[in-house]
Order: structure tokens, then C-alpha cells, then sequence
């Protein structure tokens, strides 16, 4: 900006008739304005989808691991040495997934969190996986600013957004978890609560924020950006196309790496998954005109060359060793490999595996479940820590008597589901044709003993409660057949790692898995 004399020039070429006193102090009043003005650099450091993994997770690559938020704290430390005016943000999925977070219900994370200091924590959907009674005690006991601006009701606690200030600098940070949980969460855990949409959120709520007269204005969202376009769980674009005047969107969900994707017409960023990188934004702002002269976003990836914080761990000790004794537990052993591969889709040995135990913790005829790991069990023996990398889920498993009708409405809709996300069978048998017409892929319906039972007789089927809440939309039949006053549905205190756990210490060594009573035909 022109300083004082160039100014006093410029307005004395002009030629304005004010008396002499008059221009003085004009000429004053800009001075003092130009004096005044102030570029404030600030940084904002981000996490997502730690699924409570404080340490690194084992590759093949890094079997020691990478990753994990003690290399992320290593980061953030860093950052915070070489700059003045720093913010520390978490975007959810955060306490789900890990033994150490799971031993204690999420208190290590959130509290390696208030010890790094982190100034907002919005909500993701696997935050409420343990129920939202389980997630309320957690919220209790942290001293964490925790943000969802679309769950309604709100739970106590958690707002819709803040207001931080850092050297004068004002800076609002509104948060947003995804509005598909009541699609990937049960009734019974979720409870009263039900997630509004962000678009409709962000209208509602931005007359609010704005009044606050923000500085800077970040969106802190549990949504991923989609290079193909946008779905119902993952709104980048509308957001961005929407509401062009946030300065900074970070991001998650997807467990993808993106910074800044070009045509987005904001700024964007994501930190993948597991505490394998830091997002960083950095801004700088003008205090007299309260606007962001320039940003910019980068990725500080936390590899295995990244030393863990020394003093974060020492604070953590007690439940990471908790964690790793709990982990090394022997369950069983296995005669051979279990794979996770097999002939036919959603059928392999391991799928098998799951479904045995499922069936028998709860004692139901049929079992309709995938399998969550693409690396099965090797021979030998196994521990906890193999258990946990087959069942990363603590999913409920929930039981309802179904006709072979209905079963068949299912199976109807599994019949399009890719991925993992297709669900095997136990205790049945089918023709599955998968280019055939909606109603005719599934063919030839049995139990496995090829009997076919009456039109009318019910069987006790087991599914893990992300199926019964539809499993993101895939499923929509199922929350509706189960609702049915005649399924008797139940949802059980057992969950899946734990029925696995007690099947493997009843029937060990494993022996091979029965063969895949589907016949796919193409």
C-alpha cells in the first residue's frame, strides 16, 4: 500500500477546496489508517479419519508401521515452532477403528487431542458406530470444542460453530458431519437424532456466522471430494459452488489424499486416513479490509522416517501398552490359510468364517454378511491383532425372521452392490444372473441342504447392523423388511470381532471352509 506522502500528493494534485485544517487532518486520518493495516499470516493444521490410530498402522512396505497420530503430533510440533499463529483442526471418524481407542472408548484419542491442543473436533459418521450414549460419555469427559451444525437435536456440548481469534484476526469454523449416518447407523444407536443436509444447513446457519463478522471463514466437513461428481454422502461441489466466500474446506471421508482440485473455485483439502499426513492451509489476511489476500495448501505426510512425539507418547503410555498386551492375546489357530479370495464372489473362505461365527453366537439359520479384509488369516496361530484386521468394525449383529421371500428381496439388491459391499451367504444356496432383469437375478432360492422350506416359515437371519440400517442406501429393503412387526427383529449386544473371537477359541485349528453353495451364471 502507498504511504503517507505519496497519498498527501495525490490529494494535493486533486485540488480539493477544503480549508487547510480539513486537509491536514484527512491526510492524517489515512496515514494512520495505512499505518494500521496489517498482514497476519495464519496456518491451519488437520486431521481426518484417524479411526483412533495413535501409533502406525503395519504394511507390507513399513511392517513397523506408518502413519498414526504420535508421527502427526511430530508434524503439527514442528509447525508450531516456525510459526507464530497456528490452528489445529480434526474433520471425524477420529475414536473408531483402533484397539488403543477402542480399550478405552475413545478417551486416549480425545485425550491426546486436548494434549496436542486441538481447537475444534467435528463429529464423522463412525464416531457414533458405539451409539450415541457411549459418544455422550466421551463428550463429558473432553474439554475438546466439538462441531456439528447438522445433527438435530444437538447433542450436549457439541455446536454448530466457533469463533477463534487469533492476533486480532477473527476467524469462524463451522462443522459438518455427513448427512448419510441414519443410513449407516441403526435407530437403536442413533437414537432421536437425524442429520440434516450441509447445503441447507449452510443456508440456514451463514446469516448467523457472518453477523459474527469473521475475519476468515473455514468449513470444517466429514465429506469427501469425488473427482466424478458428487453422491449423497460426499457434496464438495455444490458446497463450493454454493457458498464461494469460505476460504478454506477440509475435508474427509474417503480416506484420499486431494489438495486443491482445480475448477473447484475454493479451496480444498484432504488428509487420507489413519494419521498418514497433516493438511496444512496457510492464509494471509489484511486486518483493515478483513480479507484473505492469499492461501495456499499442502500435505506433510507422516511416513515412518517421522520420529514419534517422545512426550505424547509418555503421556499415553499406560494405554498403548494396555492396548499392544490386548493385542498380542493368543485365540487360536489355523490348520491352513484362511482367504479372503475365493471362486465366487462374497463367498471365500474367510466370508465363510465370519458368517460361522456369527450364526452360531446368536443362533440363526442364515447369515448374510461380506468380508471386511482383503488379506484373510494366515496359517498358524492367531492373536487379537489378526482378529482386529479382519473385523475393523464393531458392528452389532441384529437377528429377524424372514421368509424365503424376503430373503430373496435382499439378495435382490445385493445382486448390484460391488466391492466389499457385497454380502455373502450362509446357510442358503442360489443361482445368481447377474445380467438378468431386476426380480430374476436370484434363481433357485434353497436352504443348503437344498430343501426348500414353506412359503411362510420364518428363519432366523443374522446381518451386522450397517446392513440393517441399509448400508449407505445399497440395502433400502432391508430397514423395511426388518421393521416388520412379524420379523421380530432384534439387535444384540454381540458384535462381530467378539463372535469371531469366541468361535476361533471354540473350533481351533480352523479347518478348511465348506464350499460356496452359489453358482453364479453369466
Amino acid at each position: 500500500m502507498r504511504n503517507a506522502a505519496a497519498i498527501s500528493k495525490v490529494w494535493k494534485k486533486r485540488q480539493l477546496h477544503l480549508p487547510t485544517l480539513g486537509k491536514l487532518l484527512l491526510v492524517l486520518g489515512l496515514a494512520a489508517a495505512c499505518a494500521g493495516a496489517r498482514e497476519v499470516p495464519l496456518t491451519i493444521l488437520y486431521t481426518t479419519d484417524l479411526h483412533g490410530h495413535l501409533v502406525g498402522v503395519p504394511t507390507k512396505k513399513e511392517p513397523r508401521g506408518t502413519g498414526g497420530l504420535l508421527r502427526c503430533a511430530t508434524l503439527i510440533e514442528q509447525v508450531r515452532a516456525q510459526e507464530k499463529y497456528v490452528l489445529l483442526l480434526d474433520a471425524g471418524d477420529t475414536c473408531q477403528g483402533a484397539a488403543e481407542s477402542w480399550l478405552t472408548g475413545g478417551r486416549s484419542v480425545t485425550r491426546a487431542m486436548e494434549l496436542l491442543r486441538y481447537d475444534a473436533w467435528c463429529l464423522g459418521n463412525h464416531d457414533f458406530d458405539w451409539g450415541t450414549t457411549n459418544l455422550l460419555q466421551l463428550l463429558a469427559k473432553t474439554k475438546l470444542d466439538v462441531l456439528a451444525a447438522n445433527l438435530e437435536p444437538a447433542l450436549p456440548g457439541v455446536r454448530p460453530y466457533l469463533i477463534k481469534e487469533l492476533h486480532g484476526v477473527r476467524i469462524a469454523i463451522i462443522g459438518l458431519t455427513n448427512p448419510l449416518i441414519p443410513k449407516w447407523t441403526r435407530p437403536e444407536l442413533l437414537g432421536e437424532h437425524r442429520v440434516a443436509g450441509t447445503v441447507e444447513t449452510l443456508a440456514r446457519l451463514l446469516p448467523a456466522v457472518r453477523a459474527e463478522k469473521p475475519d476468515v471463514l473455514l468449513l470444517l466437513i466429514h465429506e469427501g471430494y469425488h473427482p466424478a461428481g458428487d453422491n449423497g454422502a460426499n457434496e464438495i461441489r455444490a458446497i463450493a459452488k454454493r457458498f464461494p466466500e469460505f476460504d478454506a474446506i477440509f475435508g474427509g471421508h474417503l480416506h484420499e489424499v486431494v489438495l486443491a482440485p482445480p475448477g473447484l473455485g475454493v479451496l480444498y483439502v484432504e488428509a487420507g486416513c489413519h494419521g498418514g499426513a497433516v493438511g496444512r492451509v496457510d492464509l494471509v489476511v489484511e486486518t483493515d479490509r478483513h480479507k484473505v489476500l492469499r492461501r495456499a495448501a499442502s500435505v506433510l505426510v507422516a511416513g515412518s522416517a517421522v520420529p514419534e512425539a517422545a512426550e505424547l507418547r509418555r503421556h499415553l503410555a499406560r494405554d498403548l501398552a494396555h492396548a499392544e498386551r490386548y493385542l498380542a492375546e493368543p485365540v487360536g489357530a489355523a490348520a491352513g490359510p484362511v482367504a479372503a479370495t475365493g471362486a465366487v464372489r462374497g463367498q471365500s473362505p474367510l466370508q465363510q468364517l465370519l458368517c460361522a461365527a456369527i450364526a452360531e453366537k446368536v443362533q440363526a439359520a442364515v447369515v448374510l454378511h461380506g468380508a471386511f479384509s482383503a488379506s484373510g488369516l494366515a496359517a498358524g496361530p492367531i492373536t487379537m491383532r489378526d482378529l482386529w484386521r479382519i473385523v475393523p468394525y464393531e458392528n452389532r449383529i441384529g437377528v429377524a425372521q424372514l421368509t424365503l421371500q424376503e430373503i430373496h428381496a435382499i439378495l435382490e439388491e445385493n445382486a448390484t452392490a460391488t466391492g466389499e459391499h457385497f454380502l455373502g451367504v450362509w446357510g442358503l444356496a442360489y443361482d445368481l444372473h447377474p445380467a438378468a432383469a431386476p426380480g430374476q437375478r436370484v434363481q433357485n432360492l434353497r436352504l443348503a441342504d437344498g430343501t426348500r422350506p414353506h412359503a411362510r416359515k420364518r428363519l432366523a437371519v443374522a446381518l451386522n447392523s450397517h446392513t440393517l440400517a441399509s448400508g449407505g442406501g445399497r440395502f433400502p429393503a432391508v430397514p423395511q423388511i426388518v421393521a416388520r412387526p412379524q420379523a421380530r427383529f432384534v439387535l444384540t449386544t454381540n458384535d462381530t470381532r467378539t463372535a469371531v473371537a469366541d468361535y476361533v477359541r471354540q473350533h481351533a485349528p480352523l479347518q478348511g471352509a465348506n464350499p460356496p453353495l452359489v453358482r453364479v451364471v453369466e
